[in-house]
């Protein structure tokens, strides 16, 4: 009887996580509302140019110097076309700072000193322009707001190169 209880158990968290995650890729599929995608976007342009400026001061890697200088020009860049259309509506609105995930990468971050700053860094980024990667492309197809999904087909490109980018950059030892 107890070997029953087991199986029965297993098949049912095997049950219930198998709706979980059908749920979470039935979620993940529907369109992403403007405000939302606005957020995010605000969200990994502040982290991103936040995190380089740690890097500017902290690496003496380069690559890495390098990287946080293009970064920050190219975000920079689409900052400010997200600001131009934000601004000039009342419906969305820019947070004021990133969300709290990101702000503890970035305590994390500040805490960490050559080759360990250098390694957590460079796998900050490249996650991080994964996501931005997949958020603008998503948005550019199946956003709700004509001018907002513009925006994310012209930034698309920006946040690939940037993604390859960090693929690129070299893990310390």
């Amino acid at each position: 009887m107890p070997q029953i209880l087991r199986h029965s158990r297993r098949a049912l968290l095997r049950g219930f996580a198998g709706f979980v995650l059908f749920g979470s890729a039935v979620q993940a599929q529907s369109p992403v509302p403007a405000q939302e995608f606005v957020r995010q976007a605000a969200i990994v342009q502040m982290f991103g140019i936040e995190a380089a400026t740690l890097a500017l001061h902290k690496t003496s890697s380069p690559a890495i110097k390098d990287f946080a200088h293009a970064l920050t020009s190219e975000q920079g860049a689409a900052t400010s076309g997200l600001r131009r259309i934000v601004a000039k509506r009342s419906d969305i609105a820019l947070p004021d700072r990133p969300d709290g995930r990101r702000l503890d990468l970035l305590r994390g971050l500040t805490d960490k000193q050559g080759s360990d700053f250098d390694r957590a860094y460079v796998e900050i980024q490249r996650s991080t322009h994964h996501e931005a990667a997949l958020l603008m492309e998503r948005y550019a197809s199946e956003g709700d707001d004509a001018e907002l999904k513009r925006f994310a087909a012209q930034s698309l490109p920006v946040f690939r190169e940037l993604e390859r980018k960090s693929q690129e950059l070299p893990i310390a030892p």
